[in-house]
């Protein structure tokens, strides 16, 4: 039998996933069908992710991730398009990171929930240099950004 407790948790959950704009940032558990490259024998990683769009359906989001350091092993056409952010404009932020706007990371509707949300990015100067900056990048695939309706 559900309790009250599980179904308010349920509700708030879905009322989250239906809730969700372009600009907010949660915090999800991403493995590599996201795109993300789990490191030392794990096979999820935990990382804040910065909603740009939405699918036809509306069930799966395209997004950024930020990142805590630039991989300098990287190719440029990667590093190149890590854009700095602080915690004095982020602060749900631990320290001084990177959005990395050189890949859109996918995920399903189903991961958001009422824990993962950590605020949004409200500034819209801010918002339109990440949209502009992965417009520009080399390694992002043009039909994605049809898809997510960025372009």
């Amino acid at each position: 039998m559900t309790n009250f407790g599980d179904l308010l948790g349920d509700m708030a959950d879905e009322l989250t996933q239906n809730s969700i704009n372009i600009g907010d940032v949660h915090l999800l558990n991403l493995d590599q069908n996201n795109g993300i490259t789990p490191k030392s024998g794990n096979t999820t990683r935990n990382k804040f992710f910065i909603v740009l769009g939405f699918d036809n359906e509306g069930n799966v989001i395209g997004g950024l991730v930020i990142n805590s350091k630039i991989n300098y092993k990287l190719p440029p056409s990667v590093t190149d398009y890590q854009l700095p952010v602080s915690v004095e404009q982020f602060p749900f932020l631990e320290h001084n990171s990177f959005i990395n706007c050189s890949k859109i990371i996918v995920a399903k509707r189903s991961k958001f929930n009422k824990t993962t949300y950590r605020g949004e990015i409200s500034d819209t100067e801010m918002m339109e240099l990440i949209i502009n900056t992965i417009k520009e990048s080399p390694t992002v695939n043009k039909m994605q950004l049809k898809e997510f309706g960025i372009v």
